[in-house]
């Protein structure tokens, strides 16, 4: 399924169905952002094996797709497979990311701690796995057992369902779990410092972001009221972030070389999300 807030799922070769589907749907949707001057930027949900895919790949540059969510969930292959997500190793993890990059679209990853084949070290794993992928977003989150899955049955079998509202989880994790709280925080403070956080958008900019698709110029896009909206945003971004901002100096290293290319939507695109985070 794709649509306007979209979610597109590859979960195997052997859905022929969903990709001859999705081959299908792709032109319609290329000649509608035609029609209607690129108005709308798109996301989707895939698994990453759309990285074996090009010729699907190409239809969403050129439908102007720009962000793609991917349950990587771990990048240890071993997890994985004890996961039953197999299909998250028909490529390299790393070759996945920089393939769906190639194409102008900018990956964001779900990553679970708290896994049963985690050890002590999952943390650092994972911070090396943010550094060498440069992934800007990610889901930090620790394993929840929902009802009604596989998972939360075989919890309950093994008596490992802990329902206690003040707890970060209701898993009985394998190793401590003050240890894994703490290396799950410890995660999130390290990988959404401003510094790194900007790093990897600054990598984005380079490395994604040039090769996506760039619409023609319309009316609607250049219209006097866009024009004020995005000189409002930049003005309360520089405000906010740039003079009152305890993290200025690391915005400033990002803005300041976008500035003087002339690139003011990623100094908004980019200042706004990393403020959000």
């Amino acid at each position: 399924a794709c649509g306007l807030s979209g979610a597109v799922y590859f979960l195997d070769d052997n859905l022929i169905v969903n990709r001859r589907a999705v081959l299908e749907l792709l032109p319609h949707l290329i000649d509608w952002q035609k029609r209607n001057g690129y108005r709308l930027q798109f996301a989707c949900e895939a698994t990453l094996n759309i990285a074996k895919r090009p010729e699907i790949l190409a239809l969403m540059r050129e439908a102007h797709f720009t962000t793609v969510f991917c349950g990587i969930e771990t990048p240890d292959p071993a997890a994985l497979k004890a996961m039953g997500k197999q299909h998250n190793m028909m490529v390299p993890i790393l070759e996945g990311v920089r393939t769906l990059n190639g194409y102008g679209m900018e990956v964001v990853s779900g990553i679970i701690l708290g896994l049963d084949t985690d050890t002590r070290e999952a943390g650092e794993g994972i911070l090396d796995f943010i550094e060498q992928s440069q992934i800007p977003l990610l889901t930090i989150n620790l394993l929840q057992a929902l009802p009604r899955t596989p998972l939360y049955d075989r919890l309950k079998r093994e008596g490992r369902l802990i329902e206690d509202g003040a707890r970060e989880s209701n898993v009985d994790f394998v190793l401590p779990y003050d240890h894994v709280v703490a290396t799950w925080r410890d995660c999130m403070g390290r990988a959404y410092t401003p510094e790194k956080l900007f790093a990897r958008y600054d990598h984005q900019v380079r490395a994604t972001y040039p090769n996506r698709l760039r619409p023609p110029n319309s009316r609607q896009r250049a219209s006097w009221r866009n024009i004020k909206r995005g000189l409002t945003m930049l003005g309360k971004i520089v405000w906010h972030v740039g003079l009152r901002g305890d993290y200025r100096r690391a915005f400033w290293a990002f803005a300041g070389p976008r500035f003087k290319a002339g690139d003011i939507e990623r100094v908004i695109a980019v200042g706004l999300v990393a403020h959000h985070l």
